[in-house]
């Protein structure tokens, strides 16, 4: 995997630094927030799952910024002016990162992308440190997009930085190097993550036949998976959501058909009620193989095609290459980072022939 960037002294107040700075504060407009966020304390916003982005345009020669964790588990990739900067781990305690010194002093874009998922636990964001008199500006490249995709560990990235055999932790998994980031990056779209390891529709991995009541489609209202409150707002409303999920209703013993389509069909209802005729795109995802494949491709079709003559809104379907390891396989069987920019491609290919998007 990429370096992980660890920084000497890694806490550090304003007069650590050489010269004075300016604290942003998280609630500064020219923020852009993406991803289901705690907006509860507006300067000190808190978020858990995976791919949630902040982004921003700043002036001046050096940036940092101020963030805190509750399980120092949780890694960030930083993007640059468009480029991979590195990753950075974010501590327990609320501390400040430096993210660069010495740039050019005109106008830089800088998004903190977060690569893992939210058993890791929450992070807070309390803002920026900027120079002296530098300020954030508005975004020049806009993303007028916006993506949501609901999934399991496939699209979380789980193990696809480490090879199969290998212990899976927080740093052989990196959300940013999905199928789903791939493609919103594809279309210049912004990212919206919904996703678990081991989640179902119905039956979570390995779980009881007759369902679990912590499935996606119970919990899927929720900012924080496994928290009843706050619930999420649902005021963006989506260009697209796409839901990748099944592999594990279908895990070990397999799973009930009748209540996969029945709670398939629960979540559509409450996806189409939460965002006013959305299209939806149902996928089958590149885990599956034989028998199994054939069964849930079938229940995916069946309830794409159902769903759509509901006139609530398009529904979909579309099925990305099964992995044969010719890309690798990462840890527990799970795609490498090459499966997901081969699903990648095909899913981007299949939505700009779908929505029309160049």
């Amino acid at each position: 995997m990429r370096r992980l960037l660890f920084i000497f002294g890694i806490f550090y107040t304003t007069i650590c630094f050489a010269g004075i700075r300016d604290t942003i504060p998280a609630n500064n407009k020219y923020i852009e927030y993406t991803g289901r966020i705690d907006f509860s304390n507006p300067l000190v916003p808190e978020f858990s799952y995976s791919g949630v982005s902040i982004r921003a345009c700043f002036t001046g020669s050096t940036l940092s910024v101020i963030m805190n964790d509750d399980t120092g588990q949780n890694y960030y990739n930083i993007i640059l002016d468009g480029n991979m900067l590195d990753t950075i781990k974010i501590l327990a305690r609320k501390k400040t990162y430096k993210i660069s010194e010495g740039l050019e002093k005109t106008t830089h874009e800088i998004e903190i992308f977060k690569r893992t998922e939210q058993m890791f636990g929450k992070t807070q964001f309390f803002g920026f440190l900027v120079d002296e008199g530098a300020v954030l500006k508005p975004i020049a490249n806009k993303r007028s997009r916006l993506i949501e995709y609901i999934g399991n560990s496939i699209t979380c990235g789980y193990g696809n930085e480490g090879v199969n055999g290998g212990v899976f932790g927080p740093t052989t998994e990196d959300h940013f190097m999905t199928y789903a980031a791939i493609t919103s990056r594809n279309l210049n779209a912004r990212h919206l993550a919904v996703c678990k390891s081991g989640i179902g529709i119905y039956r979570n991995y390995n779980g009881r036949f007759t369902g679990d009541s912590d499935c996606m489609t119970n919990f899927y209202n929720r900012i924080y998976l496994y928290d009843e409150n706050p619930k999420y707002s649902f005021s963006e409303k989506p260009d697209l959501v796409c839901i990748d999920l099944g592999t594990n209703d279908f895990s070990t013993t397999g799973g009930d058909s009748a209540k996969y389509v029945d709670n398939y069909f629960r979540l559509i209802d409450t996806i189409q009620t939460r965002y006013i005729m959305p299209d939806i795109l149902c996928l089958v995802g590149p885990m599956l193989s034989d028998s199994t494949l054939k069964r849930v491709r079938s229940y995916v079709k069946f309830i794409a095609g159902s769903a759509t003559k509901k006139g609530k809104g398009n529904v979909y379907f579309f099925e990305m290459s099964q992995q044969t390891g010719d890309q690798g396989i990462g840890i527990d069987y799970h795609p490498t980072v090459a499966q997901h920019k081969k699903n990648g491609l095909e899913l981007t290919e299949y939505i700009r022939s779908l929505k029309g998007w160049k």
